[in-house]
């Protein structure tokens, strides 16, 4: 995901013309149990945090 999102921020800013404002680079896109600077002590999942429970049931209406 992260590789296809630049490589379409490459195509538009090497396209677009001299004048014209440039584009941001895109941001990465999060990953579970790895926190930035934006995130930072806002994800319950956590490294070093509690694994919570859960139940069978839960388990099969998540997977359908």
């Amino acid at each position: 995901m992260d590789h296809l999102a630049v490589a379409n921020w490459m195509f538009q800013t090497v396209n677009a013309s001299e004048d014209g404002d440039q584009l941001d680079p895109p941001k990465p896109v999060p990953r579970p149990g790895v926190e930035d600077e934006e995130t930072e002590g806002k994800d319950e999942y956590s490294p070093g945090a509690e694994t919570p429970e859960v139940s069978p049931e839960r388990l099969a209406r998540f997977f359908g």
